[in-house]
């Protein structure tokens, strides 16, 4: 349905097309579609090759305006001390294509998903909400977790090819930087003097003349600054895992090792409960894209 919908409506955007098959009951209601499923899925059709601004060479594509579209990614950094022992380092970063400004960049001891979250946490509330979001497709970046959150916030969620790393050209130049101009002349102790070091050098970098826009990158981003989408006051929210679950007769359900109870009304019904695992106390229910309050 979807395949024949796009082909029927060949140029429109994919929020067009989402909310297209919506209407159409093509998406049921009730049934979650991500972006970056529905992105995919065309993609591995073959029918997104027409769409303006999309191409193949990503090196020569550059966005219109500041926090169009984000690239990210995770480069292996030095070693440091840490309790007791040499553990290696990963830095994930955050660039803003149209502007190269560095959204967050951080060293971490794992190249996990929670540490991917806390960094894309931390640049969004430096620099707001992107229209788009561009990673690698390791397995960090293929979780439900993330693709939920990027849904949640409105961010269209994109993954490279496969061994085709040239889409995150930019992010790679800056990757290189990092480790000619910052880490060849740093005596690396601890991981929290790493990143102390790092931010100051982010600072002058995000202030410095960048040599193919020739414009710093925080001059260039704030020039159309009425562009940018600041981060919800709830955007911790928008970071809860979901889990779904079918309500039991007896109205419970459970998660984590705990039981929960449910309203009467969704008794035998499938639901997701919204939830961060350091506040058992604040499991929400929803059905339907209806909320139905705490779980007690």
């Amino acid at each position: 349905g979807l395949i024949s919908l796009k082909k029927e409506m060949p140029a429109v955007r994919l929020p067009v097309l989402m909310k297209e098959a919506q209407h159409r009951k093509i998406i049921l209601p009730g049934k979650i579609v991500t972006y970056s499923s529905l992105y995919r899925l065309l993609l591995a059709e073959g029918l997104l090759q027409n769409i303006p601004g999309d191409t193949q060479d990503r090196r020569r594509f550059e966005s219109e305006n500041p926090n169009d579209l984000w690239q990210s990614d995770v480069m292996h950094g030095p070693y440091v001390t840490a309790e007791g022992k040499q553990r290696k380092t990963y830095l994930i970063c955050f660039l803003d294509d149209m502007s190269r400004l560095i959204c967050h960049g951080e060293f971490y001891l794992y190249e996990r998903l929670g540490c991917f979250l806390d960094s894309f946490r931390q640049a969004l509330l430096k620099r707001g909400i992107p229209r788009k979001l561009y990673v690698d497709n390791g397995s960090a970046f293929r979780s439900h977790h993330l693709e939920h959150t990027c849904a949640s916030l409105g961010i269209v969620l994109i993954h490279s090819k496969p061994y085709q790393p040239e889409g995150r050209g930019k992010i790679e130049r800056f990757f290189r930087g990092v480790r000619e101009q910052f880490l060849s002349v740093q005596k690396i102790t601890t991981l929290e003097s790493l990143n102390e070091a790092f931010r100051h050098w982010i600072g002058s970098y995000n202030d410095r003349i960048h040599s193919i826009t020739k414009e710093a990158p925080l001059k260039r981003f704030t020039r159309n600054i009425d562009c940018v989408r600041p981060a919800p006051k709830d955007l911790e929210d928008h970071f809860r895992k979901v889990a779904m679950r079918t309500v039991a007769k007896d109205r419970t359900i459970a998660l984590g090792g705990r039981l929960y109870e449910a309203p009467v009304a969704l008794i035998g019904k499938r639901i997701n409960l919204l939830y961060h695992e350091h506040d058992p106390a604040r499991v929400e229910i929803m059905h339907n894209s209806k909320t139905y309050g705490f779980a007690v």
